[in-house]
């Protein structure tokens, strides 16, 4: 019965995709730019942004091809970039000897100096460091060195414990910020967090305050609501995710099998908060799942945060759905900025089958003007 249940969901969702892609066809003529739009409070920051076309710098021009949020969130998931990107593997041993990656973009034709920016990444569920080649070649193009964090198990690494990190959990966000501080000590680092790297991003900053040593920070597509009631995940991204999760454990099998029921986590497992409550309950020792989310809520220490984040949300986004956006905090907060467009779905604002994003060339622009604001401020 659960079986014809979950097939008859996934046929609904294939016949609402394909009525989607009719619709956009038929009225390609009709697309036109998207003109985004700022939320934040007047300040001296929001103003040398402006000033500097740090935010608002062009229109958001998707292809007729990619106008609906459900085809830019699974060309997101699906795209691979066709160019060559190359990167240098680091693994860093944290104290209780589990293991994370870390990925040196290392394509730069520019010459990195000891006090460039220092971009560390972290990226969706899903990504790894050839889904965010792209935004690191274009910061290297402007003197940025970059950096991505793939949490335990992820990006194509192994797991050397059977402790998971949840996507809330800052201690190994902190040990990396100060190896790479260590590393570079000139260096100026910000952070950009896509999807769901935002929450660990918006962890770390509002968890460490002003001892956080990031000096500025952006996140595109992030999700302000990760409690029972505040999920709102379509079944296409929820099977994909549940796939991607379950490969990753069968890859890690030898290590988990001892302290994870693998046979139910497996086979018997088909939501993501079945799959949540076994995999990062158990092992945290979580009671509920509601205590869960809580314990990786974005938005628990926001107030303590102390350097300027911008995020980016689109209206049509089914995953950071528009109804959880705080705009209030937004307006109250001079150091928080929001900007949205109306179309681009999840963690994509694709303007072509290239592949070419919008939310990029906005993000590096952000990070090169905010530092320059930083330096030239009390923020430092």
């Amino acid at each position: 019965m659960l079986t014809k249940c979950f097939i008859a969901s996934v046929c609904k969702q294939i016949l609402k995709w394909i009525s989607l892609i009719i619709t956009n066809i038929k009225n390609w003529k009709l697309s036109k730019d998207v003109i985004p739009q700022l939320h934040s409070k007047e300040s001296s920051l929001t103003s040398h942004l402006m000033r500097r076309r740090g935010l608002l710098n062009r229109p958001f021009r998707p292809t007729f091809l990619l106008c609906n949020g459900y085809i830019q969130t699974i060309a997101g998931l699906l795209y691979r970039p066709l160019q060559e990107y190359n990167f240098q593997r680091e693994y860093l041993q944290m104290p209780d000897k589990g293991v994370v990656a870390l990925d040196w973009f290392i394509e730069s034709t520019e010459k990195l100096r000891r006090n460039s920016l220092i971009i560390v990444i972290f990226p969706r569920l899903t990504g790894d460091a050839l889904s965010v080649g792209r935004i690191c070649r274009l910061g290297a193009s402007k003197g940025m060195r970059s950096v991505v964090f793939n949490r335990r198990g992820h990006g194509s690494s192994l797991l050397t414990t059977s402790c998971l990190t949840s996507i809330g959990d800052t201690k190994d966000t902190r040990t990396v910020m100060e190896y790479i501080l260590h590393k570079f000590p000139y260096g100026r680092i910000v952070g950009m967090g896509i999807g769901a790297g935002c929450t660990t991003l918006f962890s770390y900053l509002g968890e460490f305050g002003s001892s956080a040593v990031m000096k500025a920070a952006i996140n595109i597509s992030p999700s302000y609501d990760n409690t029972v009631g505040g999920l709102h995940i379509p079944k296409f991204y929820e099977i994909f995710l549940l796939f991607y999760f379950k490969l990753m454990l069968l890859r890690n099998w030898k290590v988990l099998w001892k302290a994870l029921d693998m046979k139910t986590v497996i086979l018997r497992t088909w939501t993501l908060k079945q799959f949540e409550y076994l995999l990062h309950c158990k092992l945290c020792g979580e009671d509920t799942f509601e205590s869960f989310c809580q314990r990786n809520d974005p938005m628990r220490d926001v107030d303590d945060i102390a350097v300027p984040v911008l995020c980016v949300n689109s209206q049509d986004d089914q995953v950071s759905v528009k109804e959880n956006i705080p705009f209030d905090i937004f307006d109250m907060y001079p150091n928080l900025l929001l900007v949205t467009v109306e179309k681009g779905g999840h963690c994509a604002f694709y303007e072509n089958v290239q592949g070419d994003s919008w939310v990029e060339e906005l993000a590096i622009n952000y990070i090169q003007h905010v530092s320059e604001f930083v330096s030239n401020s009390k923020l430092r």
